[in-house]
């Protein structure tokens, strides 16, 4: 019998913490669940490792591709090789409270309209200690209309918490997955939101391991190598990327978001003057990367000291 939730853990390189994530997974007090580990091509032991779990439980699958195919598709075939009603994301260096799982599927059995339901997020180190990070404050949005979720979400970079939410598969297969750019999880969220609502879980915790390593830290040519190998060393165009396809996710799903709406409130977010910068830095990269670095140097000196200027005290 096909078990309720899948959940899907894709890794790259990740010896050094995937044990302790697989083990807070099989630690969860709802135990009708399914595990599939997608190893992208690791060359560290994280395949010695994952193997052994697998051998020891067959909640656990263990699949390794035969090369690199980005983060993006290796999260995006977790999805497409699972079938549980329920679909739930793990990151290979975070962990999971015991109760994650029941309160989450709690949620989602309680209300067809939710379909992503998550955790609060509490932030560890290295050593799985407990460190003073604040939590950036969720949104409102339970109970808000489709359009007014998604103009809601437009200016928040991401919610790292509901991206590793558990999902409701019928909406999850209706959305265009992981784009192979780096904040395409923002996309996918904001895609959600207009096909139903999302429900933040005070009792369950995500907790998310600060370290050197992780895909934030990264320079970004090394976050567009990570999320697409074949394009190492081009201009990214995260921002333009991530721009047309929130244009594009509206306009898909424009029977249950108005257009004139949701096309407005797009607008109103581009014009924004930081991005509009953003942006810029984008087209001038595509023509010089030097330039681009040197006019985001002056830019980021420049916004120091106005941030100064307001932090300045009189003697």
């Amino acid at each position: 019998m096909n078990p309720r939730v899948s959940l899907a853990l894709p890794v790259y390189n990740g010896e050094r913490f995937v044990a302790e994530a697989i083990r807070s997974i099989l630690e969860q007090d709802y135990t009708d669940f399914e595990l599939l580990i997608t190893d992208n091509a690791s060359t560290d032991r994280t395949k010695e490792i994952c193997r052994a779990f697998a051998a020891r439980d067959r909640r656990i699958r263990y699949v390794r591709n035969e090369r690199n195919l980005g983060a993006a598709g290796n999260f995006n075939l977790g999805f497409e090789q699972t079938s549980g009603e329920y679909f739930k994301w793990c990151a290979h260096d975070d962990l999971l409270s015991p109760n994650y799982l029941t309160e989450c599927i709690r949620a989602l059995d309680a209300d067809p309209a939710v379909v992503v339901a998550y955790g609060k997020l509490v932030g560890i180190d290295e050593n799985g200690a407990v460190t003073p990070y604040v939590e950036q404050h969720p949104p409102r949005m339970y109970g808000l209309p489709a359009v007014q979720r998604f103009r809601t979400l437009l200016p928040v970079h991401v919610l790292v918490a509901a991206v590793f939410g558990v999902n409701r598969r019928s909406a999850l297969g209706k959305t265009a997955l992981h784009k192979p750019y780096y904040s395409s999880d923002c996309v996918l969220l904001s895609e959600m939101v207009l096909l139903g609502e999302i429900a933040r879980l005070p009792n369950a915790v995500l907790y998310n391991r600060e370290h050197p390593t992780r895909s934030v830290n990264l320079h970004s040519s090394e976050r567009l190598a990570w999320q697409n190998p074949s394009a190492a060393g081009r201009n990214s165009f995260e921002l333009s990327r991530r721009v047309g396809d929130l244009f594009a996710v509206a306009y898909r799903h424009r029977r249950v978001a108005p257009l004139h709406l949701s096309f407005a409130y797009l607008t109103l977010w581009t014009l924004n003057p930081l991005l509009n910068g953003r942006l810029a830095l984008e087209l001038v990269g595509a023509v010089s990367p030097a330039a681009r670095r040197h006019l985001r140097g002056i830019g980021l000196k420049a916004l120091g000291a106005f941030e100064a200027s307001f932090t300045k005290r009189p003697a």
